[in-house]
Order: C-alpha cells, then structure tokens, then sequence
C-alpha cells in the first residue's frame, strides 16, 4: 500500500464557501494529554478569533466534557497554539477554531494511520495478522477494534488488538476469515462511532498449505563430515529441486565442506536439520566468490550456520549481477548463524592492511553480510557477523527485521536505503570491531527519491565505536530545487529559478516538494511528473494532490528526498555516539519512550546538506537519558567531552542565514535526564530564525551545567512546566 495516509492527513482543507480569510489547518500534534499544549499549523490562523475544546464521550471515563474556551497562543497566520484544559481526562478531544465567518472543528488523538502491514505485505492469510502503524494507534488496548469490510457480499469481521501502542497495533485474523478484499476502519478504544477512522484496504488469501517436496543432500553423495567436499552434492539437490518445480533442499546434521557460489533458484528452500547442527564450511580461498549464496527472488535460508574466512558477500538475494531486480520479492533469512571474518589468525599488520585494501578496491565500504532488494523481505532471529556491514537493504518493502543479533564488521555499518513499510524491532545491534558504527535509513542513491514509513521499536544498540558511531540516524544529501515557485493549478507549480547543481538522483518523481515561505508556507506534497521544460518556459512538477493553499509570487519551495513517518520507539542505546537522529529532511517523525546511557543523546537536525532539508512535524516524547557523560559523541563527534543533550538545530553555515525557517512544529515532551544531560532548541539569529513552533514541556533535567537552552533565533516557542536542576560549572 504505497499510499500514505498520513500524507492526505497532513493536507486537510478546512473550507468555508466565500470567506475571504478562511484559516487552513495543514497539521497539529497528537497524542496529547490534559494540560498539554497543541500547535495547530496553517494559513491564515491570524483570523481566529477564538478555540474552544470538549471531550469526546467513550474511553476509559465515558465522561464527556462540555465546551470549553482557551487562550490562544503565540498566534500568527502560520500557527497558534492552545493548551488542553487540565480537568479533562485523557481521551479524544473536539477543538473548534471559530473565526468571523465560520468555525471548523477537528479532533485530537483519533487514530493518524501511517500505514499498515500485512503477514504477506498487502495480503494476509486467514489466521495472519494484520498490523497498523501510526499515532494514536492503540489508547484502550481493550476497546481497540479493526473492522474489515468486505468489499463484496459478507459481514463485517471485527478483530480486537492483540498487541500495541500509541504507535501500532497488531490484529490478528480468525481461520474463518474468508478470502477476498476488505475495507480497514480503525478505533483506538477511545471516542465514540464517529472516531473510527479509514486505514487502508487488505486483501485476504487461503492459508497455503506447504506440500513440498524435500530433497535430501545424503541422498546426492553428502556426507556431512567436513572432510569431503560437499559443493557438487548440495548442488545436485538444489538443481534437482529447481527442475521439479521447487521445493526444500534438507541438510541434516553435519559439517559440509563447501567452495563456490551457492545459487538458489526461485521457489527452492535451502534447510538445516537445525541452526547449531548444520554447519556450511567456506575454505578460505585468495579469490572467494561475489556471494557465498545467492538467489533473486521467492526463495528461503533457514536454519544452520555458515562459516567463512576471506569472503565476498555472504547472502545476496533480489540482485543479478549486481543489479537490482524490480520484480524480486519473498526472499526470508530465518535462524541462520554467521560467522564470516576475513581476519582470521595470526596476521601481521601488513597482511591485515593488504587484505583490508583488497576489500575496499573490489566492495568499497558495502562489503555485505546480508544483501537484500525487493519486495516482502524477511530476516528473523539470526545472528550475523560478517568483515563488513551487516545488513544492507536496497529498497526494502513490506520487510520484517525481528530478534536478530547484527555484528557489524570493519567500517561496518547497517543500511536501508529507499525504504517504504518496514518493521525493525527486537534485534540487538553492536559491533564486532571497533572500527564498526551503527547505521541509517538513507536516500543514499541516485535510484531512490524517498524513505518512509520505518517502526524501529524494542532494540538494543550497544558498542559502537568506529565512524560517526551513529546507532540510528536518516541521511541522504542533496535535492532537486530551492527557490520561489507560483500555483499554475492546484497540483501544480511552476518553478522559475535553476536546479540544484547536486541533484543526486536519476528522477524527481517521488520527491517531496515543502513550501519553506510566503503563502502556503508548511504544506507539502509529492511530486508526481517533472518537466524540465526549456526554451525561456520554466521548469514545473504535477503534484500528487491539490494544495490547500495555492502559491503566488511570495512562495519559497524545496524540492528534496522524501524522509517521512520514522517511528523510532523503546529502544535502548548505550555506549554509541548519537542515540537517535533526523539528520536533515524529515517529515512526521516520532522519538518516544528511548533509553540512552553514555551516548551523545537524541536530535532533530535540520540543516544545509548540500540542499535545503527541513525538518517538520516532529515529537520528542518521554526519552530518557540515565548518564548523560560523552565522550566524541553526538553528531560528527562534536562533543569531544560533554553533556549529553535533546537537540533541536537548524543548522546553516555563516553565509547562508537569509533563509526561510529549517524547523517547523516541533514537540519536546515528558523527556527525563537523570544527570549530565540538558535541552538546546537552536535557531542561530533572530533576524532570519532558523526554527519556528516549538513546544518544550513536561521535562525533567537532573543535574546539569547547561540545563534548558532556546536561543533567540527560535520564533514562537513555548516553554512550560520544565523542572531544570542547574549545577555550578
């Protein structure tokens, strides 16, 4: 499901026919609790005159709560702000903005799906499971309900939440479901019939019943005792599997002897009796091959442990010769051991040095213990270490990344690059060398205009050393265009300055296009077609969508890689450089209930990456830092010794500070540092601010020789109820 439904959300057209200053609401934030603050973002908001709120009836109390008007706050035409009354339980709230001729009400906290994922992606089997992604997802985990609705003749089939969060819920399906296509409607338990919410379409298949047949490597002359070579058996197998059509080559108990490439064919399972019975044994050769095994599409390694010393990649799937398949999917990596290294034994410095100049002329830093692309991708509960990265994902969608052990090697770091619906959670990440870093969800090539929709939840990132000794980060460099731009048509702009001279990739479409200034300042959109026109016509997209807001004359836009819908939660972190980042552009992004010890701390950075890359929408919720002391952390390593921070930059070199805010409606909410550790907002000037909208409240510094810090060049914050313990110096 490539459409995101946050992204409609975050453009809601709030009309009134004939107001001449009728507002735009574009966003606000949520989940939000009594006595908490909302930012709501738009056009014309200067010509509210008044917000009331009410509790919605239904959640935990079922009390309602009658209308009751705030204060606005810090109001101009881009954004006010409010705070929801103290007396109210939590739940959904109705807030109203009334302005001379009209009024227009939202609600707070109904479910913001980001996306959903399925057990099969887009389809689910009778007794899969079904998972939503976004905010507000699971409030009442014993109210929650996820109603499919048949798109054809049938009942409605109603599923109760078996897991989750504010941030996802999974629903699992009855056996008795009945295949076919089915509409999502979604209630996080709170509210009432009206707080229901669309989340997608799913579509149900039969339960397949593995009927496969198994193809013993014995019975083709293996014997398993790690002396005999055992390459031209275990090949017979797979090719007598491939020409019967598929099925599971078996390898019982044993040490198999292996040399060459192991090529997996399509529907073909390679199979151990068991992970830590089932040894495969790489001689080490001065030329290994590309990959020890390799497949491109709809087969399977599970179960047994792979040994190499000097090694190219060790499981490639999804690519032919190096090249990316477009059609490649299903490929799974289940409880697979390995134990690669190319630095085996007693070598001297200038073997280790030739051997690692070997390495980097033919891979580069992507030598690849797990190399993957495609569609439906699966690697669970294995446990990797490898001379290099030790995951690389090429455009990964609907992936699942659960309860493995990632070792990354020398320079090694992990890598999803052009990421859409991916789900990371309960793996251990760390390093087998010191020289190893962590990694990020990257637009890193010239294939890939966007990254979204990533639950990194439940993780342990532990001793990382090497590099940026960055443990989770965004990153991608570069865009397309930064200038003014005007409305031809509601979805589409005409663009009249130059290209960026670094425009990294091949195609526009998929870009985000932010309007940084002037009117209609905080939409966004996507690009859908590029014209780069010519001949004294200036350059234009078609957009994805209409803009609530047309631009005109003052309009200021960026063209850059999409980063959007980044759910990084409950993770732990010790001993990295920076805990978690937006680097750069980003979009919707949560960093919520983290834990870092002895890190450089959390970050939402937006900056001058050879573009102009905002960061919008943001929410820094309830992290906590334990031991704030850093030592070369943060990012670039710019803490050479120092406190531990929440940061919120808008990073711009000297001569490039007549610009349009970087950072946008930014939250930073319920954080705990237990010592050595503070809050920065930074803007730079206050001439040019380089953030706009930000709330930072409800937080809790210890001990600390910096405290809380909003310099001037941040407009309209808001700061409240922050308890700062300030030490001497």
């Amino acid at each position: 499901m490539f459409r995101s439904v946050c992204i409609a959300f975050a453009l809601i057209g709030l009309t009134v026919a004939g107001a001449a200053a009728q507002p735009h609401v574009f966003w606000y934030n949520d989940p939000v609790g009594p006595d908490e603050t909302v930012i709501v973002t738009g056009s014309r908001l200067d010509a509210v005159r008044a917000i009331s709120i009410s509790r919605v009836p239904g959640g935990a109390s079922g009390q309602a709560a009658g209308p009751r008007s705030v204060e606005l706050i810090q109001q101009d035409a881009q954004s006010v702000k409010f705070v929801v009354p103290k007396e109210f339980a939590p739940g959904i709230y109705r807030f109203t903005l009334a302005y001379p001729e009209g009024e227009v009400s939202l609600r707070l906290n109904r479910p913001a799906v980001y996306w959903v994922q399925a057990s099969l992606g887009d389809t689910v089997s009778s007794g899969g499971t079904v998972r939503v992604f976004g905010r507000n997802i699971v409030r009442q985990p014993e109210r929650a309900k996820l109603v499919l609705l048949p798109e054809g003749a049938g009942q409605p089939v109603t599923l109760t939440a078996a897991a989750g969060s504010l941030w996802h819920g999974g629903f699992r399906l009855p056996d008795t479901v009945a295949p076919g296509g089915y509409r999502l409607r979604l209630s996080n338990g709170d509210g009432d019939e009206d707080d229901f919410v669309d989340a997608g379409r799913i579509h149900v298949v039969a339960a397949a019943a593995e009927r496969r047949s198994i193809f013993n490597v014995r019975e083709y002359g293996a014997f398993g005792d790690g002396i005999i070579n055992a390459s031209r058996a275990v090949k017979a197998a797979i090719s007598a599997a491939q020409q019967s059509g598929g099925g599971i080559v078996y390898l019982p108990r044993g040490r198999y002897l292996m040399t060459g490439p192991l090529l997996i064919p399509s529907n073909v399972t390679l199979r151990g009796e068991r992970t830590d019975l089932v040894n495969l044994v790489w001689q080490d050769v001065e030329d290994p091959p590309e990959a020890l095994i390799a497949g491109t599409s709809h087969f399977a390694i599970e179960d047994l442990t792979i040994y190499a010393s000097r090694h190219g990649h060790v499981v490639v799937g999804g690519f032919l010769n190096g090249v990316p398949i477009p059609s490649a999917s299903d490929i799974a990596v289940r409880r697979v051991r390995i134990r690669a290294s190319a630095f085996r034994g007693h070598m001297s410095p200038e073997q280790t040095f030739q051997r690692m100049l070997k390495i980097d002329r033919q891979y580069g830093q992507s030598l690849d213990t797990i190399r993957l692309t495609g569609d439906k991708l699966t690697v669970t509960d294995c446990d990797v270490v490898g001379s290099g990265r030790s995951l690389y994902l090429f455009k990964p969608s609907n992936t699942v990344i659960s309860g493995n052990v990632l070792n990354n090697g020398r320079f090694g770091w992990y890598s999803f690059t052009g990421a859409n619906r991916i789900i990371f959670e309960n793996n251990t990440v760390t390093a087998a060398d010191l020289q190893g870093t962590g990694g990020s969800i990257n637009t890193l090539s010239p294939d890939v205009t966007g990254s979204e929709n990533v639950f990194f939840a439940n993780n342990v990132f532990k001793a990382l050393y090497g590099w940026d000794r960055e443990a989770v980060s965004s990153d991608g460099g570069g865009g397309f265009y930064f200038g003014p731009a005007s409305s031809v048509a509601p979805d589409r702009l005409s663009l009249p300055g130059p290209a960026n001279e670094r425009v990294i990739a091949t195609t526009w479409v998929g870009a985000v296009v932010m309007v940084a200034d002037g009117r209609g300042a905080g939409q966004f959109a996507r690009v859908a077609a590029f014209d780069p026109a010519g001949n004294d016509r200036p350059m234009s997209v078609a957009l994805d969508r209409k803009l609530a807001v047309e631009l005109d004359a003052s309009s200021v836009v960026t063209v850059v890689q999409m980063h959007q819908n980044y759910l990084i939660v409950d993770n732990t972190f010790e001993d990295v450089g920076v805990a978690a980042q937006f680097y750069g552009t980003g979009l919707n992004h949560v960093l919520a209930g983290n834990v870092a010890t002895r890190t450089g701390g959390f970050f939402d950075r937006a900056l001058i990456y050879h573009h102009f890359q905002p960061s919008w929408q943001v929410q820094i919720l309830n992290n906590r830092i334990t031991e704030g002391n850093a030592y070369q952390a943060g990012p670039d390593r710019t803490i050479a010794s120092g406190e531990a921070l929440i940061a919120v930059q808008a990073v711009r070199p000297p001569g490039m500070l007549k610009q349009p805010p970087l950072v946008r409606a930014v939250i930073v909410r319920g954080n705990h540092m237990d010592n050595d550790a503070h809050i920065e907002v930074t803007g730079v000037t206050p001439v040019f601010p380089g953030v706009r909208d930000v709330v930072v409240e409800d937080n809790v510094i210890g001990s600390s020789r910096v405290g809380l810090v909003i310099d001037r060049g941040v407009l309209l914050a808001t700061e409240r109820r922050n308890t700062v313990n300030v030490i001497e110096r």
